[in-house]
C-alpha cells in the first residue's frame, strides 16, 4: 500500500504541518479522521465523524477529493489501444520514417545499433515519465517485482502491438524481408504510439475510483495492509442531493460541529487542520487553482510536453527547408529570421503561460527578480528536448554543421515549447517542494553538523 498517508500520521503538530504541507487525499483525510476518533475516544463525536465520511466520500465521487491510489482495469487497457492509434496513424503515410529508421539500425558501435537501443530506452523512459511524474502523484495498486507498475508494462505493450499491427497490414515493413529494418521502423511508430497510449489512459475523466470502505480504508491505511477487496458505502441520499457548494458548505459546518464538540485545544487544532486541507481540495475542484510553485514535476510535465508536439515534426523534411532560410537571411554575422524565431518562441512561452493560457499562473521567486523561472524552465527543457531527439533521429547530419544543427533544432524547438507550456500547467498546481527549496537543500548537504562547509576545512 503506496498512498499518500503523510497527512495520517500520528501525533503530527501544527508546526510540522505548517513546514511539510501535503496534497490532501481521500486516504489520508480517512485514516486522519480515524485516528482523531481514537484520540478523543467520545461517543457523541463517531455521528458527526461518520457524516464527514459520508461527505467526503460524496466528493470523492465527483472527482473533488483526488485518490492516493490508482488501479489498472481492463477500461484502461482499453483507453491505451484507442490512444495509440489515435497518435500513430498519421505518421503512416511519412516517408520520413523510413529515413530515421535507417538511421537508426545503421548507427552501429562493434555493431550493436546504439540509437535503436537508445531509442527504445527512451520510449520506456518518456512513458514512465508520462504515466508517474506528470500531474499530482498517484500510487499505482499493482506492481511486478514490487518496483516497476503493471500500467507501464501494459501501456507499452499495446502500443507496440498497435505499431507492430498498423505497419504490416498497411505495408510499411517490405513484407519482413529485413526483420532488423522492419523492427526500426515499427520502432520510430512505437514513439509515438505510446504517447497516445499514456495519455489515452491517463485523461480519461470517466474511470471509477476505487472500491474502497470507508472504515476499512482508514484502519487499513494504519496498519499498512491492502484494501483492494473491500466495497463503498453509499452516502445518504441527502448528501447525495446536494450540490458541489452546499456540499462544500456541508463540509464546513460538521467541522464547527466537531470543533465546539472537542474541550482540548490540540483537538480543535487538529481539527481545523483536517478542514483546511479538505475544504481546500474541494475548492480547488469547484472554482479552479492558481499555480504559484515551480517544482521538479513541472520540469517532468514540459518535458512530455515538449516531445508530444515535436515528434511528428520530426519527420517532416520541410523543417530543413525552413531552417535554411532561417540562416539565408542576415545583417552581417546575424541571422535575423534565427533570432526573430528565438525571441517569438519566449513571448509564446510568456503569452501562453502568463496572459492567455487556460491557467491562473501567478510569477513567483523570479530570477534576478524579474524573470520568470517557469519561462526559462520551459525554454531550456523543449530546447534540449529538441535537440536530444533531433539528434538520436539523424535529422542533423551528426553536427557536421552546427550552425545548420542548430537552424533545424529551433523549428521543432518552436513547437516542442508549446507543448512543453501546456504539460506543465494544464494538470494545475503539482505536487512537490518548490524547485529553489529542493536546490537550496541540496546546498546544504555540503554543511557538517557544526555549520562549516567543505570550503572551511
Amino acid at each position: 500500500m503506496a498512498a499518500d498517508s503523510s497527512s495520517g500520521r500520528s501525533g503530527v503538530t501544527s508546526e510540522e504541518s505548517e513546514a511539510e504541507p501535503a496534497t490532501a487525499t481521500i486516504e489520508g483525510l480517512f485514516a486522519d479522521l480515524l485516528t482523531l476518533r481514537e484520540a478523543v475516544d467520545e461517543r457523541t463525536l463517531h455521528p458527526e465523524i461518520q457524516d464527514v465520511k459520508h461527505l467526503l466520500v460524496e466528493a470523492h465521487g465527483r472527482g473533488m477529493i483526488d485518490s492516493g491510489m490508482r488501479e489498472l482495469d481492463s477500461r484502461d487497457a482499453a483507453e491505451a489501444f484507442v490512444g495509440s492509434v489515435i497518435f500513430a496513424t498519421p505518421l503512416l503515410v511519412e516517408d520520413g520514417i523510413f529515413d530515421i529508421a535507417e538511421y537508426l539500425f545503421n548507427f552501429t558501435v562493434y555493431n550493436v545499433p546504439v540509437f535503436l537501443i537508445a531509442n527504445t530506452l527512451f520510449v520506456v523512459f518518456m512513458t514512465y515519465a508520462l504515466l508517474e511524474w506528470t500531474g499530482r502523484n498517484r500510487a499505482e495498486t499493482e506492481m511486478v517485482f514490487g518496483v516497476v507498475p503493471v500500467r507501464l508494462l501494459m501501456t507499452l505493450v499495446i502500443s507496440f502491438v498497435v505499431a507492430t499491427l498498423l505497419m504490416t497490414v498497411w505495408g510499411r515493413v517490405g513484407g519482413w524481408q529485413s526483420p532488423v529494418e522492419a523492427i526500426a521502423r515499427i520502432n520510430v511508430l512505437w514513439t509515438v504510439g505510446s504517447l497516445g497510449a499514456a495519455l489515452g489512459d491517463i485523461v480519461s475523466k470517466g474511470d471509477p475510483g476505487p472500491d474502497i470502505d470507508t472504515e476499512a480504508i482508514a484502519a487499513a491505511i494504519e496498519h499498512g495492509q491492502g484494501v483492494e477487496t473491500v466495497t463503498i458505502r453509499e452516502p445518504p441520499a441527502s448528501v447525495k442531493r446536494l450540490s458541489d457548494g452546499a456540499l462544500v458548505e456541508e463540509l464546513n459546518r460538521v467541522f464547527d460541529t466537531l470543533e465546539s464538540a472537542v474541550e482540548t485545544e490540540s483537538h480543535r487544532s487538529e481539527i481545523n487542520r483536517l478542514r483546511e486541507q479538505t475544504i481546500q481540495a474541494a475548492l480547488d475542484d469547484v472554482f479552479g487553482e492558481q499555480i504559484q510553485k515551480y517544482t521538479s514535476r513541472d520540469v517532468a510535465e514540459a518535458f512530455v510536453g515538449s516531445i508530444f508536439f515535436s515528434i511528428p515534426f520530426l519527420v517532416e523534411d520541410g523543417v530543413f527547408d525552413i531552417a535554411d532560410f532561417f540562416l539565408s537571411f542576415r545583417i552581417g554575422l546575424f541571422p535575423v529570421s534565427f533570432l526573430a524565431n528565438a525571441v517569438f518562441v519566449l513571448v509564446m512561452i510568456l503569452a501562453l503561460v502568463y496572459w492567455a493560457g487556460p491557467q491562473d499562473v501567478q510569477v513567483n521567486r523570479p530570477i534576478l527578480g524579474f524573470i520568470p523561472r517557469r519561462l526559462i524552465g520551459i525554454a531550456v527543457v523543449s530546447f534540449l528536448t529538441a535537440g536530444a531527439l533531433m539528434t538520436m533521429w539523424g535529422r542533423v547530419d551528426n553536427w557536421q554543421d552546427p550552425i545548420v544543427a542548430l537552424a533545424r533544432i529551433s523549428v521543432v524547438w518552436t513547437v516542442a515549447s508549446f507543448g512543453a507550456a501546456l504539460g506543465d500547467i494544464l494538470p494545475g498546481e503539482s505536487s512537490g517542494d518548490d524547485i529553489n527549496d529542493d536546490l537550496a537543500d541540496f546546498g546544504r548537504l555540503g554543511e557538517s553538523r557544526d555549520g562549516s562547509t567543505d570550503r572551511d576545512r
